[in-house]
């Protein structure tokens, strides 16, 4: 593959990263109360919805998401929204739940909810960098190819700051692995 085209390839991850980060950003705000309205949603009704990732429709390639709907009322009485709905595993009809609306969606404030925002965030980040470091150096890290890796490996040392961005690099997939977990335990 020649340079150019991996440079492109590495732009693009670059590109994607951002983008990821700014949902990310916009997400974590909400979630601790920077931005959006804030207020309470109290539910009228959930169900399960159910989709497959591919047209085979096997059990394992299920996926259920909890979705509950019911009345917005701002904390502050500027906004009213009696329908609406938020995805939520443990809320029951007639729950009152704490949420904040950022224009898009519903998000509870809760621990889980949060720890889920930087995870976006980290792995954004790591996305980023790891465009970067390709897009700097025109090589890439293969699995598969260790001479590959080692290749990208030494350029990535021989630029000014490489070996740092390359460790902020790593320990931001794991921050944002780490954080997806703990947003499914909390």
């Amino acid at each position: 593959m020649s340079r150019i085209v991996v440079r492109a390839i590495g732009l693009a991850i670059l590109l994607v990263g951002l983008l990821m980060g700014t949902y990310g950003t916009q997400t974590f705000a909400t979630t601790v109360g920077l931005a959006g309205t804030g207020g309470t949603l109290t539910v009228a009704d959930c169900r399960i919805d159910v989709s497959y990732t591919d047209n085979d429709r096997d059990a394992d390639d299920r996926r259920e998401t909890r979705r509950c709907w019911g009345d917005f009322s701002a904390a502050d009485g500027s906004d009213t929204d009696p329908q609406h709905w938020l995805a939520s595993d443990e809320a029951q009809p007639g729950d009152r739940i704490e949420v904040r609306d950022n224009g898009t969606i519903y998000m509870e404030r809760d621990a889980g909810s949060v720890v889920g925002a930087a995870a976006i965030i980290f792995i954004a980040l790591g996305m980023s960098l790891t465009g970067g470091l390709i897009l700097a150096t025109g090589r890439y890290p293969s699995p598969g190819k260790i001479e590959q890796s080692q290749r990208f490996n030494a350029a990535v040392r021989a630029l000014p700051c490489g070996r740092t961005v390359f460790w902020t690099c790593l320990g931001s997939w794991a921050a944002g692995l780490l954080g997806f977990g703990l947003a499914k335990l909390l």
